[in-house]
Order: structure tokens, then sequence, then C-alpha cells
């Protein structure tokens, strides 16, 4: 008797586990959105909050933060002509001084050169302008 109770045990818990592999292999079910994320979910995804839709700086973090920091317009063509593209991926990857936080561990290199390309997009401000070295 106890080996019956053992046996419908194990066959329903491979019938579970079975079950979940299908699943979460079906495309169904999202498994077509398992590839790398586009650039624009990328900003989606961990810019908008501060720099905002459109890159003005305007985001609702940077909305409640307005009175201890001001996010810098990305679509200011003017201000994006300071910022070279090397230096737009360090702040990226690294974080920056005036509380830009770090995205070096959750962003491939790719990605992040995909998100420069991206904020360059907002005003096409050449990246070339300064070297490297240049303000941050």
């Amino acid at each position: 008797m106890l080996t019956l109770i053992l046996f419908r045990l194990r066959c329903q818990w491979l019938l579970a586990v079975l079950m979940l592999v299908i699943v979460g292999t079906s495309p169904a079910f999202g498994a077509e959105s398992l590839g790398a994320p586009s650039v624009q979910s990328n900003y989606e995804t961990n810019c908008v909050r501060c720099h905002g839709e459109s890159g003005k700086g305007n985001g609702m973090q940077a909305k409640m933060l307005f009175f201890m920091m001001k996010m810098p317009n990305l679509a200011d063509s003017a201000y994006m002509q300071t910022r070279s593209d090397d230096a737009l991926f360090q702040t990226i990857k690294a974080g920056g001084k005036s509380g830009m936080p770090s995205f070096g561990l959750k962003l491939t290199d790719p990605e992040i050169k995909g998100l420069v390309a991206y904020i360059r997009g907002f005003t096409k401000a050449s990246g070339s302008a300064k070297p490297a070295g240049a303000v941050r």
C-alpha cells in the first residue's frame, strides 16, 4: 500500500515537472522574449526614471530630487557636444559624480554602447567633439 502511494506521488511530481518544462519552453508563454533586450527597453528600464522619455532630465525620480540634484538634459545639443561617446560610456558603466548609478554590472559593454547611440539620437549630436578625458 505504501509503495503504491509513493509511486503515485513520484508520477504526480514528474508530471508537474514535465508541465513546467513544457510551459517554460512554449512560445505562447513568453519563451521568445528570453533574448537580449532592445536598446529602447534598456533605456526605459534603467534611464527613464531620471532622464525622462525624451532625455530632458524630467523623469519621475528627477522631479522628486529636483532640490538635491539636476539631471542633465540629454536632448540639449550644446550639452551633448561637450560629452564624447567614451565619456558617456564610462559614466553609464561606472556611474557619475553627481549621483548617476553604475550600470557596469547590470549591462554588457555592447548594451552600454547601444545606450550611448540611443542617447545621441535625442539630439543627433556627434560624439567626437571632446576627447575621453574631457568633462564628465
